[in-house]
C-alpha cells in the first residue's frame, strides 16, 4: 500500500466517523430544539408556528377577535387538516413579569378538536406551537 491509499484511507475513516457521532441530530425534533422566541406584534396578531416530524417550522399569523380561540386560529393555519394529531402549547406573555406562560392545550385526534375546557381565548402577541406526532408522517407527505 503507497502513501497516497493510506492518506485517502485515513481521510474516508475520519468523514466516516464524523458523520456517524453527528448521525441524526441534525434531524431531531423541532421540539427538543429551541422555539423561536420573539413574540408576535401585539398589534392584534397572534402567531401559529406549525412544526413538522422532521422538525422543520412554518408560522401563520392571524388578526385576534373576540371569538378566536386556540381552534379557530388551528383552523385558520391549516394545522389540523395538515397534520393530524398534534401537540398544543399556548405561548403567553405576563405583562406584570414579563416571562412567557405556557398553556398546554389537549388536542383531540378523534374529534379534531381542542378540549373545550382548554380551548383559550387568544390574545394579542399569543403564539401557539403545533407540533405534529410523528405518526401523522404521511398525512403530511400527502400519502
Amino acid at each position: 500500500m503507497n502513501a497516497s491509499q493510506s492518506v485517502l484511507k485515513i481521510s474516508l475513516l475520519f468523514i466516516a466517523i464524523t458523520v456517524a457521532m453527528t448521525g441524526c441530530t441534525a434531524m431531531a425534533p423541532f421540539g427538543q430544539k429551541q422555539i423561536p422566541t420573539e413574540s408576535a406584534a401585539a398589534n392584534g396578531q397572534y402567531q401559529v408556528v406549525k412544526v413538522s416530524p422532521m422538525g422543520s417550522g412554518e408560522t401563520y399569523t392571524g388578526s385576534v377577535t373576540k371569538q378566536t380561540t386556540v381552534q379557530s386560529a388551528l383552523e385558520a393555519a391549516g394545522a389540523i387538516k395538515q397534520f393530524g394529531a398534534v401537540t398544543v402549547d399556548l405561548h403567553r406573555m405576563v405583562p406584570e413579569s414579563g416571562q412567557m406562560l405556557k398553556l398546554a392545550c389537549e388536542f383531540q385526534p378523534g374529534k379534531k378538536m381542542i378540549k373545550f375546557e382548554q380551548d383559550y381565548q387568544v390574545l394579542s402577541g399569543d403564539r401557539i406551537i403545533v407540533t405534529a406526532d410523528g405518526a401523522s408522517l404521511d398525512k403530511f407527505f400527502g400519502r
